[in-house]
């Protein structure tokens, strides 16, 4: 009986389990992972708004130049689908660009400039609880053959969510109609 006790002693010896100071350093290690875990949760979140932004402002500049694209090389203007005038550039300005102004330089819209009238448009985000408002501009450029007879169209069209703390960048579509 003397000989069984101490076996049963000495196997409690090797099997002791963690200390307290193991538990301690094991959950404050989980507690670091869980914490960097959390930090990512409002990062991941911005960047989703940030790329829903985006493409909302990609469709709605797309939308925009395929009714463009879709109007007679001679239209001056047109009425889309939201019942606004759209302007499309003079058929006997060759090479010059009318509408919203560039950046010098670029092929970008200017949207620290002024609006031009005729050119540019708000659109209000209905699918947004916050009733997002967008910023359209564009500018067309018109090659003319002799005469007044317009043989292309570049549409030149820019698209800006203005946020307030949050810096984004606006959207550009370019493209040229050849009839």
């Amino acid at each position: 009986m003397l000989n069984l006790r101490s076996k049963s002693n000495s196997s409690r010896r090797k099997q002791r389990g963690f200390t307290f100071i193991e538990l301690a350093i094991a959950v404050v290690i989980l507690l670091f992972g869980i914490v960097a875990v959390l930090q990512l949760v409002p990062a991941a979140l911005t960047s989703n708004n940030a790329n829903r932004q985006d493409t909302m402002s990609v469709v709605i500049g797309q939308r925009l130049l395929e009714q463009m694209m879709l109007q007679q090389l001679s239209s001056t203007s047109f009425t889309n689908s939201d019942g606004t005038t759209i302007n499309l550039g003079s058929v006997t300005t060759n090479g010059t660009v009318v509408g919203s102004p560039l950046v010098s330089g670029t092929s970008n819209i200017n949207f620290s400039a002024s609006k031009v009238t005729g050119y540019n448009l708000s659109y209000t985000d209905p699918n947004d609880s916050q009733s997002a408002t967008y910023d359209v501009r564009w500018a067309v450029i018109t090659a003319v053959a002799s005469g007044s007879t317009p043989t292309a169209k570049r549409f030149i069209v820019g698209v800006w969510k203005k946020n307030q703390g949050v810096f984004n960048q606006p959207v550009y579509l370019d493209t040229t109609v050849q009839k």
